[in-house]
């Protein structure tokens, strides 16, 4: 009796001890949605009020988007779906869940929270898109047009709270170092840091 009372206690504990040691960090959002977010009906998730990334690419040669959620749990989970979603209507979204060990958890617990404290999320959309710079003659303009470039996205969510970022070609705009250029690096290093984790774990 008293063995397995220990062995109660022994796992109490460590159940606790997991949960208050992954827990969703405040946010500054950037808006509240009239309804719920639409990726809780679309993952099937039953934890609604956790926080969801998504990053996304689409172009024309895709046809549709593709992405990638990365969804942290209130209970110190860790769920990861590849998500394909096509323009036609007539097609249904594919979405893949891809397995996360329980020992890699922390590993996704740790990049959120060096991305908030870090304030790397926090990014000037209004610089995010522009396609104009200053010519080397006065009163010359520079204009860029990339047609085969791909639309990067990236999405932070929970329950109403949203923050959202998109930028057509970012890569073209930072090697030309349009304004905004350094907007747009962030949001491609913030992108790629959450797919470098994904590719490790």
């Amino acid at each position: 009796m008293k063995k397995n009372l220990l062995i109660l206690l022994f796992l109490t504990l460590v159940g606790k001890s997991f949960s208050q040691d992954f827990e969703i960090p405040k946010i500054e959002w950037e808006g509240i949605t009239e309804t719920e977010n639409n990726f809780v009906e679309l993952l099937k998730l039953k934890d609604k009020s956790s926080l969801i990334i998504k990053i996304g690419y689409s172009s024309y040669w895709t046809k549709g988007q593709n992405s990638e959620f990365i969804v942290y749990l209130n209970d110190g989970k860790v769920k990861r779906y590849v998500v394909y979603q096509s323009n036609s209507t007539k097609l249904k979204t594919k979405i893949k869940r891809k397995k996360i060990k329980k020992k890699e958890y922390k590993y996704y617990w740790n990049h959120l929270n060096d991305i908030i404290e870090g304030n790397k999320y926090v990014i000037d959309k209004s610089k995010l898109n522009i396609t104009e710079k200053k010519g080397e003659e006065e009163g010359t303009m520079i204009t860029m047009s990339v047609s085969d470039g791909a639309n990067y996205s990236f999405r932070i969510c929970q329950g109403n709270n949203y923050l959202a970022y998109g930028s057509y070609s970012p890569e073209s705009f930072i090697d030309g170092k349009f304004p905004g250029w350094k907007e747009r690096q962030k949001l491609v290093d913030l992108m790629n840091g959450f797919e470098k984790l994904t590719e490790k774990y």
